[in-house]
């Protein structure tokens, strides 16, 4: 489960880390606590919520394994769809122009 949990939070970083640049590119370098709040209040972040939201249920769990059900909304979530789900969507167009964040996303469909 730590393994999960570790590619989760470093595919989590590699989105947040992509979505900041952008975000300081339209409104001006942020300190981290400037970012931060936004991060937490700004409706833009707010398609990152599922992912976040699988963490911390993940964070939970009890035992050494992830459960099988738990495992496929994980790659429900993480399919790639610019045609799905508001994380969906934004996801597809990330991992087309990130590679780091593509290959955080592999990190992880590897361990499922």
């Amino acid at each position: 489960m730590n393994d999960v949990r570790r590619r989760l939070l470093e595919l989590h970083k590699a989105l947040v880390d992509v979505e900041r640049e952008s975000y300081e590119r339209a409104r001006g370098r942020m300190t981290d606590g400037e970012f931060l709040k936004a991060l937490i209040e700004d409706p833009a972040f707010a398609w990152l919520g599922p992912l976040t939201a699988l963490i911390v249920r993940l964070d939970e769990m009890e035992g050494d394994d992830v459960p099988r059900d738990y495992k496929a909304e994980i790659k429900r979530l993480l399919k790639p769809d610019e045609l799905g789900l508001a994380f969906q969507r934004r996801y597809h167009e990330i991992l087309q122009k990130s590679p780091t964040a593509l290959v955080a996303h592999g990190a992880v469909m590897r361990l499922l």
